[in-house]
């Protein structure tokens, strides 16, 4: 492991040959990722000198990663990082790249790419109104451009190219209410996590984000899907709007019923505790 090189800077510690180090990069193309927009500029001391950041490192290791395992090149990296450039490419291969996207918002969604958020959202083809509504919801606010931040906004770019646009009244401010239901939802779960789990340990800390999230987001999606799909087809049967949205009544989550194994495994639990030692 290299050693890291004090610099005047605590959040940029590196040179570039650390970073080339760390990374298995060479310093001529971290500086034509740089060129590229792949990766944002050094940071510039006092005395001229760049030096780079933990970002850097970890953006570095996910452009390798998308090489290695996708085979992907430069400019198909940067079409999945900032969503722009892609009719250059088939159908299949920009549903591939959502795919990618996804699952890269969700592994790296606090890594900030190069470039500010403003002008990422400008090649995106955002306005500046519209770029303004979202830093009004959070997204991109301190300037920068995470992965999630650009993962949002092309899923707005998506509502507003389908007509829900402001000509009929739409802003992306309207997503706001989503961070209500992801309020609502987490405080749920953690409420049932902390009364049938208790602390969780690092182990299961793992699962949680690997397997339950995604599960507990698939399942929304489903059940998100199946009552707007229910409210359709009661105005298709004729009910007003306001009878279609009172058609299917909220659902109150009940109480899990007791189960026979829990039952039995709590009795050998009395039985190992009572026996003689």
């Amino acid at each position: 492991m290299p050693r890291k090189k004090t610099s005047e800077r605590t959040d940029a510690p590196y040179r570039i040959k650390a970073v080339a180090a760390l990374t298995g990069v060479s310093r001529e193309t971290i500086r034509y990722y740089i060129n590229e927009g792949l990766l944002p500029p050094p940071v510039k001391s006092a005395r001229n000198m760049g030096w780079y950041t933990d970002r850097h490192v970890e953006l570095l290791r996910l452009i390798q990663k998308l090489q290695a395992e996708r085979f992907l090149p430069l400019k198909a990296i940067k079409a999945v990082f900032e969503g722009a450039d892609e009719a250059d490419f088939s159908v299949p291969q920009q549903r591939a790249f959502d795919e990618m996207r996804r699952h890269i918002a969700t592994e790296h969604r606090d890594l900030p790419l190069a470039g500010s958020f403003d002008a990422l959202a400008a090649r995106m083809g955002l306005s500046a109104w519209e770029t303004g509504e979202l830093k009004r919801c959070g997204i991109g606010a301190n300037g920068e451009a995470t992965l999630s931040d650009l993962e949002i906004s092309r899923q707005w770019i998506a509502i507003r190219d389908a007509g829900f646009n402001l000509e009929r009244g739409f802003s992306p401010a309207d997503l706001m209410y989503f961070q209500d239901v992801v309020e609502i939802a987490f405080r749920t779960e953690l409420s049932l996590f902390r009364r049938r789990v208790g602390e969780i340990d690092e182990r299961d800390s793992a699962k949680v984000i690997d397997v339950v999230i995604p599960a507990l987001n698939r399942i929304f999606e489903v059940l998100h899907q199946r009552r707007v799909a229910a409210f359709l087809e009661a105005r298709a049967s004729g009910q007003t709007m306001d009878a279609a949205a009172a058609s299917t009544e909220p659902v109150r989550r009940p109480e899990p019923a007791a189960h026979a194994d829990s039952g039995r495994a709590s009795r050998k639990s009395r039985v190992r505790t009572t026996a003689p030692s």
